[in-house]
C-alpha cells in the first residue's frame, strides 16, 4: 500500500546529458537522485526543484550538512543518511543552526550479506552504516531531544549487481524487521530505502555468474514488496515509502562504445608452399612436413604432440646456434599450419580432447581496435567484466576468424579475451575476415561506471560522443554531439602547459634552422603540424578526419 520512488546515484554515471535526462524523464514517476560527495551534492541541489527527492550518502563533514540544511531551507526535499554516528550530531547542529528541522536517514550494518562480486559491501564488516546498537543510541538521542519524528529513512545496500535473489528476500526480511521495530519504538519512518544492487544480465544467461543475474525485474520488485509487506502486516505497521537506488539497471543500457578495427596479427601464414623445404634442414623441420602430411581426424591428438616435440626440438637447436633465424621463421609457420589443420579436423569429431580445446585460442588473431580498454571499459581490465561486443556491419556474413580484441595503448593488459558464451565464458570471438576496409564493432551496456571511471592511461582522453534519441513516430534524433578530449586537454590534465612546449619547440627549431638543417618553410610546416597535434583528439585519426 506504500509508493515506490527510485532514486539515481550519480555516481553510476555523472555526465551532464545522462543526469538530466534522467531528471527530465523519471519526474513523472517520481524519480529522486543521491549525492554520495560535495560536488555530488552541489549539482544536485541545483538541478533538482522541490518535488525531487535527494538521498545523501557517503562521509560527510560540517560543510556538506550545512549545505544539505540550507538546501532543505529553500523547499528542497533532502534527506541525509547517517553513515557514522559522528554525522547525526552534525545534522542537529546544522539544523539548529540554520533553523530547519531535519530529514534524518540512518544506514544499517545488516547481517545479511549480497552476492557476487561486490558482495563485501553488506555484512557486518561493511565499510558504511551503523550497528544495531549505534541506531538505538541514535534513536535515544532524537527522543532526548523530541526529535524522534526527523528520522524519517532506513537505509541498507547489499552491494552492487547482486546476482542471486535469495540474498536480496533475506536482506529484505532482516531490514523490514528493524524497520518496524524502530517504528514501534516512535521513529517517524516513511522511507525504507533497499539501496542499489538491481543487477544487469550483461551476459544473458539468467544465472547467478558474476556477469548475471538469476532473476527478473518483475521478480525483483515482486520480493520486495511482499517481504515487506508481510513483515509490516503482521507487525502492524503502515506499509512505508521503498526506495531503491538501482543505478546500474537505469544507466547501464543507455550507452555503446563504436570503435574501428585498425589491422590484425595472426599466427603463422597457413601457407602450403612452406612444405617444400629445403632438402638439408635439420631433421625436426621434415618431421614438420611429415606430421602435416600425416595428420587426420583418427590420430589429431596424436599429430599434436609430435608437432610440440618437433617445435621443442627446433628451440633448443636455435638457442645452442645450430638454427639460423630463417629455418626457425620456417619451422614456427609450419607448426602453426599444422595446429590449423588439427583444429578443422578436430571439428568434425563427436569428442574433441581436452588439450585440443585451447587450440581456438592458440590460433586465434588479434584484432587491434582504435579504443582504451583503460578510458572506455574499465570494468573490463579490472575485474574482468563481461560487456557484449559483436561487429556492428556485415551481420549477413557468417564470421569466420577467431579473436581477441587489443587497444592502442602501449599495455599488454589492454585486451579483451573473454567474452560471453551461452554457458561459459569464451576465450575467443567470432569475427570477419579483415579485408582492410573500414570495420566497425561495438561493445555495449556499458553506461554505468565505465564512463566516469574511465582513465588516461598513455594519455588517451574522452571519445567523441553522440547523443541519439527517437522521435515519437520511431525517428532517429541527433540531440548532441560531444567531441573528445583534445591532446592539449590531456597534457594540461597532468601539468603540461602548452604554450611552454610550445615556446621549447619553437627554440629547437630556430636552432635547427640556423644550423641549416631546416629551411624556413620546413620550420613553419613543423611548427604548425605541432599545433595541430595539440588541437586533435588524442585516438587515432584516418587523413583528413
Amino acid at each position: 500500500k506504500g509508493k515506490y520512488i527510485c532514486v539515481y546515484p550519480i555516481k553510476v554515471n555523472q555526465q551532464r546529458h545522462v543526469v538530466e535526462q534522467i531528471v527530465q524523464y523519471g519526474k513523472v514517476y517520481g524519480f529522486g537522485l543521491e549525492a554520495g560527495s560535495k560536488p555530488e551534492m552541489l549539482a544536485v541541489v541545483a538541478m533538482t526543484d522541490a518535488e525531487t527527492p535527494i538521498i545523501c550518502n557517503g562521509f560527510k563533514d560540517a560543510e556538506f550538512i550545512e549545505m544539505a540544511m540550507l538546501a532543505q531551507k529553500i523547499g528542497r526535499k533532502v534527506i541525509p543518511v547517517v553513515e557514522k554516528y559522528t554525522e547525526l550530531e552534525l545534522i542537529l547542529k546544522y539544523a539548529e543552526k540554520v533553523g530547519v528541522r531535519p530529514q534524518i536517514g540512518m544506514r544499517i550494518k545488516l547481517a545479511a550479506r549480497g552476492s557476487g562480486r561486490w558482495q563485501s559491501s553488506g555484512g557486518w564488516r561493511s565499510k558504511f552504516g551503523l550497528t544495531v546498537g549505534e541506531i538505538l543510541h541514535a534513536v535515544e538521542e532524537l527522543k532526548s531531544r523530541n526529535m524522534l519524528d526527523c528520522f524519517k529513512l532506513l537505509h541498507f545496500h547489499l552491494g552492487s549487481q547482486i546476482t542471486n535473489i535469495r540474498h536480496v528476500k533475506a536482506a529484505i526480511t532482516e531490514a523490514s524487521r528493524a524497520y518496524v521495530d524502530l517504528a514501534k519504538r516512535g521513529a517517524g519512518l516513511e522511507y525504507l530505502d533497499i539501496g542499489g544492487g538491481l543487477g544487469v544480465d550483461y551476459d544473458g544467461s539468467q544465472t547467478n555468474f558474476e556477469s548475471s543475474v538469476n532473476y527478473t525485474l518483475q521478480e525483483y520488485a515482486a520480493d520486495v514488496i511482499h517481504h515487506t509487506e508481510a513483515v509490516c502486516d503482521e507487525a502492524g505497521v503502515p506499509h512505508p515509502t521503498i526506495i531503491s537506488e538501482s543505478g546500474r539497471a537505469v544507466a547501464a543500457y543507455h550507452a555503446a562504445l563504436v570503435f574501428g578495427v585498425l589491422g590484425v596479427a595472426g599466427q603463422g601464414n597457413g601457407d602450403d608452399s612452406l612444405l617444400e623445404i629445403p632438402a638439408d634442414s635439420e631433421q625436426p623441420l621434415h618431421d614438420l612436413v611429415d606430421t602435416y602430411k600425416g595428420v587426420t581426424a583418427r590420430n589429431v591428438l596424436e599429430s599434436f604432440h609430435d608437432a610440440q616435440q618437433a617445435m621443442d626440438v627446433v628451440l633448443t637447436l636455435f638457442s645452442s646456434g645450430y638454427l639460423t633465424l630463417d629455418q626457425r621463421a620456417l619451422a614456427e609457420n609450419l607448426f602453426w599450419t599444422i595446429c590449423k589443420k588439427i583444429r578443422r579436423l578436430a571439428e568434425q569429431l563427436d569428442f574433441v580432447p581436452e588439450e585440443l580445446e585451447g587450440l581456438d585460442t592458440l590460433l586465434s588473431d588479434t584484432y587491434f581496435c582504435n579504443f582504451s580498454l583503460f578510458q572506455s571499459m574499465p570494468d573490463s581490465w579490472a575485474i574482468k567484466q563481461l560487456f557484449p561486443v559483436m561487429p556492428i556491419h556485415r551481420l549477413e556474413e557468417r564470421p569466420t576468424r577467431h579473436a581477441v580484441l587489443g587497444d592502442i595503448t602501449c599495455d599488454s593488459d589492454g585486451k579483451i579475451d573473454q567474452f560471453i558464451d551461452r554457458r561459459d565464458v569464451k576465450r575467443t570471438l567470432r569475427l570477419h575476415q579483415y579485408d582492410g576496409q573500414p570495420y566497425y564493432m561495438g561493445t555495449f551496456l556499458i553506461g554505468a561506471y565505465q564512463e566516469i571511471l574511465g582513465d588516461l592511461h598513455n594519455l588517451f582522453g574522452d571519445t567523441n560522443t553522440v547523443h541519439i534519441d527517437q522521435s515519437p513516430t520511431g525517428e532517429v534524433i541527433l540531440e548532441a554531439i560531444v567531441k573528445g578530449d583534445t591532446v592539449r586537454e590531456v597534457l594540461d590534465y597532468v601539468e603540461f602547459d602548452h604554450s611552454d612546449l610550445t615556446t621549447r619547440l619553437q627554440t629547437a627549431v630556430e636552432t635547427a634552422v640556423r644550423e641549416g638543417r631546416l629551411d624556413y618553410q620546413e620550420a613553419g610546416r613543423f611548427l604548425k603540424f605541432y599545433e595541430d597535434g595539440l588541437n586533435g583528439y588524442t585516438y587515432l585519426e584516418e587523413p583528413g578526419d
